[in-house]
């Protein structure tokens, strides 16, 4: 199995911190308050995919199998 691919749409992202919340280490602010991936490792598929269900605006997106 590959390593998930993650990625925040900055235009969307508002900045909420659901996913900072939800998938404790895997997303973080940066300094324009918008969410941006950080380490992928510190949470499961669960978790990112529930981030990415709770985002308000759906600006995350997980694909589970990636060969990148």
């Amino acid at each position: 199995m590959g390593k998930p691919r993650v990625e925040v749409d900055q235009d969307l992202c508002v900045g909420s911190g659901n996913c900072v919340e939800v998938a404790k280490g895997a997303f973080k602010l940066n300094d324009e308050d918008k969410a941006e991936v950080d380490d992928l490792t510190a949470v499961s598929i669960e978790e990112l995919k529930e981030a990415a269900e709770q985002c308000p605006v759906d600006a995350i997106l997980v694909e589970e199998d990636s060969d990148e």
